[in-house]
């Protein structure tokens, strides 16, 4: 994958094919895996260019670049050999031949990704707290643009489908607060000439009054900022949904001021706070669903552990499904799994394990309860988890041997969009990119349609040296 220091023609995969960590969790892989699946993507993407008379970087940026290491996934997992490929079935042709890359991949559908982030750092030049991948010592400070709010408009809405993004933040507010989410949102909406962009209201129940993200700025958050919904962190300062003396107070503001949708991290929990690996469980939501019958409540990521982090030796999804299965009908219909990281993680751990992961949630939640989320900008361009997420399968000897749903195209429809807009009051109707209104689109356009100018670029740490470098 590209560093953002490198020469505009050297990326080497058109996705990272390693985790990316936002700085929150620290990323865990199968090295030498890692090191083959670049290897092997790079030997093919240097094939096929050579072939259609372009550089690598070219080929990259086509769907037929992204179907190729989506078949070099399968390769290295094994797939294509035990006939499992069906799991992300991508077939040579559409690795060599740049239209039925097209074809295979090029499907509009509406995009709703309520899990984007974005840290402009030019507002906060002698900052040392950068969640981002620019290691060479300048990094933050002389770089402010490559991740400033422009950037994260061309990353999110000009190099990929997404059609609506909520911009979600940080703890305490750092390092892009909600008054800095709210201008994002107001500059993408303008240029847009429609609506393209959302943002939470962000509250840290612990901090005192008069911080910027206390419970008495909810109001303002909400009436002035334009919050669509609220978020937070209990690993910030480890605390619970369910504590009465300190969540209750703002869940029942967010209830007062007529917000309907509580989005909380859990799973993964953070390295730089200790005990997270408590307070991100998901044990807390049923009796604050119970206490709180108008609030929905959306688990960010899913609940998910990676092995080794669960304080019982639990780990992917197995405790969140057995506290939601555990819930009243009533109460359970109330609580939303949102996939951001966890399917990226998941996809390069194998594309097998990705299908267990949509199987197990449907079979639990449903095909109305799953929101689609992606942790971009720190993976970069979301448009390569759409291209997967569209491409996935759950095969019928799954489906038939752990009792999964169909992951069909209406199933797909649903969690791509649909049921965020239902949650949010979006209109799918509404007239969006038009042109010449959209200057987005306009934009895409301009420069030779969607995956013509993608940068290519990771944001995220996604190795542990990364990682420590990020807090040194």
């Amino acid at each position: 994958m590209k560093h953002e220091h490198d020469d505009d023609d050297t990326p080497s995969t058109p996705f990272p094919v390693r985790p990316v960590s936002n700085g929150e969790w620290l990323p865990r892989h199968d090295v030498a895996k890692a090191r083959i699946t670049e290897r092997l993507i790079t030997d093919e993407a240097d094939a096929q260019a050579k072939r259609h008379g372009m550089t690598r970087a070219q080929f990259l940026r086509t769907a037929a670049g992204t179907a190729t290491a989506f078949w070099v996934l399968n390769r290295v997992n094994g797939l294509a050999q035990t006939g499992e490929a069906a799991v992300l079935p991508v077939g040579r042709a559409a690795c060599v031949d740049l239209d039925a890359g097209r074809e295979l991949l090029d499907r509009s559908m509406f995009v709703m990704d309520v899990q984007t982030h974005h840290a402009d750092t030019a507002r906060f030049p002698g900052s040392t707290f950068c969640f981002l991948r620019f290691l060479d010592q300048q990094g933050c400070q002389q770089n402010p643009e490559s991740i400033g709010q422009l950037n994260f408009i061309k990353e999110t809405f000009v190099d990929s489908e997404t059609t609506v993004a909520v911009i979600s933040g940080l703890p305490n507010g750092v390092p892009a607060g909600p008054e800095i989410m709210s201008q994002t949102r107001d500059l993408a909406n303008q240029l847009a000439g429609s609506q393209r962009c959302l943002s939470q209201a962000m509250i840290d129940p612990k901090v005192p009054p008069g911080s910027a993200t206390a419970i008495d700025s909810m109001e303002r958050q909400v009436r002035e900022l334009g919050g669509s919904a609220l978020k937070c962190y209990t690993y910030n300062g480890n605390w619970f949904l369910d504590d009465e003396q300190i969540a209750y107070p703002m869940l029942a503001e967010a209830d007062r001021l007529g917000l309907r949708l509580i989005n909380v991290h859990k799973g993964l929990p953070a390295i730089f706070a200790p005990g997270s690996e408590q307070s991100v469980r998901t044990i807390d939501l049923p009796k604050a669903a119970r206490d709180f019958p108008r609030l929905n409540f959306c688990a960010y990521h899913s609940g998910f552990f990676q092995a080794g982090d669960h304080p019982l030796g639990l780990d992917g999804l197995t405790e969140f499904l057995q506290v939601v299965g555990s819930m009243p009908p009533a109460d359970r219909r109330r609580i939303y799994a949102e996939i951001g990281s966890t399917f990226a993680v998941t996809l390069l751990q194998s594309p097998v394990q990705a299908a267990h992961l949509l199987g197990q949630l449907l079979k639990t939640f449903g095909p109305r309860n799953i929101l689609w989320g992606t942790d971009s900008i720190w993976w970069g361009s979301p448009q390569w988890l759409i291209d997967a997420f569209k491409t996935l399968e759950i095969p019928p000897a799954m489906q038939e041997e752990f009792g999964y749903p169909a992951l069909t195209a209406t199933t797909k429809k649903r969690i791509l969009g649909l049921n965020a807009a239902r949650l949010y009051g979006v209109r799918r109707s509404a007239p969006r990119c038009s042109v010449p209104a959209d200057a987005l689109e306009q934009l895409q356009q301009d420069q030779g349609g969607l995956r013509a100018e993608r940068s290519l670029r990771v944001y995220g740490a996604q190795t542990r040296r990364e990682f420590l470098s990020i807090f040194r």
